[in-house]
């Protein structure tokens, strides 16, 4: 296949596509220099090998040089993945686009489960929130900036090797809140290499959610895109299909009239944070039902951690707060329990979603969540409970422990994290770590402290930036 330039994509201009053209073979000239030139921390041979053959094929499939013929799947995910390089946005005009024909059957699954209704729910909700419970001031809700804590941490960070330059928001973000915490999500049934190489096939929808604050990041776009294409190349079958979801964020499901609230607000949630890209369902064999778990139980619970942020910021986009505009009574309490229970049908793929979510908002300066601090209520010895069993079907142990305190103490955490992905290697203690985390949360109570309705919680940051 040989990509056509001649014709404008849906936004990217016909300059724009055949610049970029040029720019990939550039990319593609350097790939043997680009790594040993700009890497950040150490890494090893076979992070190394991994590393520039998936690029290689990445941009390959891009400039047409290599191909999937006679396949619809694989031509729509060249022309999302192109322009989400030269024009990158997460704008409801994405999922009408043709190339949404292509999106996997997880995505099509779930929107079956949801309709225009929750996404009011959501609007509603959070507008009440603020007005019920905050005097119409959502700013006074204590959480925090996103952009500030980021800034706060940048040069501190332990990124991956191949997530260049340390400045860059795009590379940085593409690293530590999708491929890392991905790959541990996905290690439940893959190994490390394996783990680390599927979870890159997030960056394309990354780079075009987070298209309104990095749009002028083009290198470093255009670089995790062709990975990611790359690993789509490679895995073939279902993760071409799940390469495209990214485009249908804004989809919304088929569902009218009488909807279950917490169901249908965490299928809308998986769709909008597209993470049906971790499961095993798009790189082996399992049913669908069980190939959700860990979709449905990462979004829901980085909704719950993430639900200040988003109030606070005017941003209706989270489970929560749909299910709070359903009328849900204590929804913070009603969601979490559902997410064990979510767990529980498959507990190896719940858990491991448990830990990688709960390792990105404890080690991530973007997230923060060692800074909520205040008076909260006691656990809950039903999701307690629930938590055991799941964690002991799991096959892990139970050894609740505090998570850190402080950016400082999550360094240890960070660090294990740059070993696995950067040279595939795991004491068996990452996963352990971040789960005994949540384990504490729970047993503790200190999981309260994400529930917004909460009183008792001390104030952050100010303002708000990066919903």
């Amino acid at each position: 296949m040989t990509v056509a330039t001649t014709d404008t994509a849906a936004n990217g201009s016909r300059d724009n596509q055949a610049k970029l053209n040029s720019d990939l073979k550039r990319l593609g000239n350097n790939i043997d220099d680009n790594l040993k030139l700009h890497a950040i921390g150490s890494y090893s041979a076979e992070y190394e090998a991994m590393y520039k053959s998936t690029m290689k094929n990445g941009i390959d499939s891009l400039i047409g040089a290599i191909s999937i013929e006679n396949d619809q799947a694989w031509d729509d995910a060249i022309a999302y993945a192109r322009e989400v390089i030269v024009n990158p946005k997460d704008a409801t005009e994405r999922a009408s686009s043709p190339w949404a024909r292509s999106c996997s059957e997880l995505h099509k699954e779930l929107l079956t489960r949801f309709g225009p209704e929750t996404i009011e729910a959501a609007k509603l909700g959070t507008a009440s929130i603020i007005k019920n419970h905050y005097n119409g001031d959502r700013l006074s809700i204590p959480h925090i900036n996103k952009k500030a804590s980021y800034l706060r941490h940048r040069y501190d960070a332990k990124v991956g090797a191949g997530f260049y330059p340390q400045s860059s928001p795009l590379a940085a973000t593409c690293y530590q809140t999708a491929s890392l915490p991905c790959s541990l999500a996905m290690s439940w049934f893959l190994p490390i290499e394996k783990a680390v190489k599927a979870a890159y096939i997030s960056h394309l929808s990354v780079c075009d959610d987070i298209g309104g604050f990095t749009k002028e990041d083009y290198d470093a776009r255009m670089r995790m895109v062709a990975i990611s294409t790359g690993i789509a190349h490679q895995f073939g079958g279902k993760a071409i299909n799940v390469l495209v979801d990214g485009t249908a964020k804004q989809a919304v499901g088929t569902v009218a009239g009488v909807l279950q609230p917490i169901e249908a607000a965490i299928a809308w949630r998986t769709i909008n944070g597209c993470s049906t890209i971790y499961s095993k369902y798009n790189f082996g064999e399992c049913d669908i039902d069980i190939g959700l778990v860990a979709p449905i139980v990462m979004m829901g619970l980085h909704d719950l951690f993430d639900w200040r942020c988003d109030v606070a910021a005017g941003d209706h986009e989270n489970s929560l707060s749909a299910v709070y505009g359903f009328g849900v009574v204590s929804p913070f309490h009603a969601f979490l329990e559902a997410m064990l229970k979510e767990a529980l049908k498959h507990p190896r793929s719940g858990i491991y979603g448990i830990a990688s979510i709960v390792y990105m908002h404890f080690t991530v300066g973007r997230y923060g969540a060692w800074e909520y601090h205040g008076e909260h209520k006691t656990g809950c010895d039903k999701c307690t409970s629930l938590l055991y069993r799941a964690t002991k079907a799991a096959g892990l142990n139970w050894t609740p422990k505090p998570p850190p305190r402080s950016y400082a103490e999550g360094d240890k955490a960070r660090e294990l994290g740059r070993l696995w992905s950067d040279h595939f290697t795991d004491d068996g203690s990452l996963m352990q770590e971040a789960l005994s985390w949540f384990q504490y949360l729970i047993t503790s109570g200190e999981i309260w402290l994400f529930d917004l309705l909460e009183k008792g919680i001390l104030p952050v940051d100010g303002d708000t930036d990066w919903v």
